[in-house]
C-alpha cells in the first residue's frame, strides 16, 4: 500500500485541524509533545497510540530545526478522525539542504507512523532557504 493510499483511507471530513505555529527551536519542542498528547488524549486514544504519534511529531520537528534557517518557525497540524489522524509539519530549511531519511531517528519515524512524505518547496527568490512539508499519518490500533 502506498502512502497516498494508506492516507486516502483516513475520512478527515468535517473536522477542524489542530493547528500549532512555534518558533523552530528545540526549547519549544515542549509544546510541540504537549500539543499532540493533549490532542490525541481528549479524542480518546490509547496510551500506546498517542506515544507513536507524539515521537513521531517530536522527531520530524527536530530534525527540521536541526536545519531551520535562522528566525522561521515550524506549523504543526493535525486532522484527526475516528480512523487515525493524519498530520503535516512544516518548516523552513537553509539553502539546499535536504532531511537526512537514513538516521536512527527517521527509522523511528517510519516504525512508529503508518505513512510519511517529505516535499521540498523551491527555494525563495534572495532569500536562499526553502520549504519543507512531511505529511504524516496513523491508523488508531
Amino acid at each position: 500500500m502506498t502512502d497516498s493510499d494508506a492516507a486516502s483511507q483516513l475520512s478527515i471530513e468535517g473536522g477542524a485541524p489542530t493547528i500549532l505555529r512555534v518558533p523552530a527551536a528545540t526549547d519549544r519542542l515542549a509544546l510541540v509533545r504537549g500539543l499532540v498528547e493533549t490532542a490525541l488524549y481528549i479524542d480518546d486514544w490509547a496510551l500506546d497510540d498517542v506515544i507513536d504519534a507524539k515521537v513521531a511529531v517530536d522527531e520530524i520537528c527536530s530534525q527540521i530545526i536541526s536545519a531551520a534557517a535562522e528566525d522561521s518557525s515550524i506549523e504543526i497540524t493535525l486532522h484527526l478522525s475516528p480512523q487515525g489522524v493524519i498530520g503535516e509539519v512544516r518548516g523552513e530549511l537553509l539553502g539546499d539542504v535536504t532531511l537526512k531519511q537514513s538516521t536512527f531517528g527517521w527509522r523511528i519515524v517510519q516504525t512508529v507512523t503508518d505513512t510519511h512524505t517529505i516535499s521540498y518547496e523551491d527555494p525563495r527568490p534572495g532569500a536562499g532557504n526553502r520549504g519543507v512539508v512531511i505529511r504524516f499519518s496513523k491508523f488508531r490500533g
